[in-house]
């Protein structure tokens, strides 16, 4: 299991003792809780949405992710926060103990189609020229 994922799965454990065990109104635990709402749910549950990486040379995929993991990650907080809101219910504890545990979920299992499948090899005994010379050739068209 990579790092990654470990880290994505920590994070909302994280921002939670944080949240339970700082003081109110400290920058740090505002920091940490902010960040963890924006990116982390977002980009565990976006991981499912590609089934290949993206590589960090491809800016335009690196921008998609960033903004689907933001979207994802602020819905996510919405669909959570509001039937707390609606029962009469809401803690920032809660909701947070909600979002850690859907993340956890969403990032500990490896990604869906995450392992690439090799091509196959060709046949090490086969002449590529001589497989051309038996495939006949397509008409010409006039």
């Amino acid at each position: 299991m990579t790092s990654v994922r470990w880290g994505l799965a920590l994070s909302g454990w994280v921002a939670l003792a944080v949240v339970t065990f700082l003081p109110d109104a400290l920058v740090l635990r505002a920091t940490v809780t902010t960040a963890f709402l924006l990116v982390c749910p977002g980009l565990a549950a976006s991981r499912w949405a590609r089934s290949v990486a993206v590589r960090a040379t491809d800016r335009t995929a690196l921008l998609e992710t960033g903004v689907l993991t933001v979207t994802v990650s602020v819905s996510m907080a919405a669909l959570v926060v509001e039937p707390l809101f609606l029962t009469g219910t809401f803690t920032v504890t809660r909701a947070l103990l909600a979002l850690a545990a859907a993340t956890s979920v969403l990032a500990l299992p490896p990604r869906p189609g995450g392992r690439r499948r090799r091509a196959p090899r060709a046949v090490p005994d086969e002449d590529p020229r001589a497989a051309d010379a038996s495939r006949p050739e397509p008409p010409a068209s006039e």
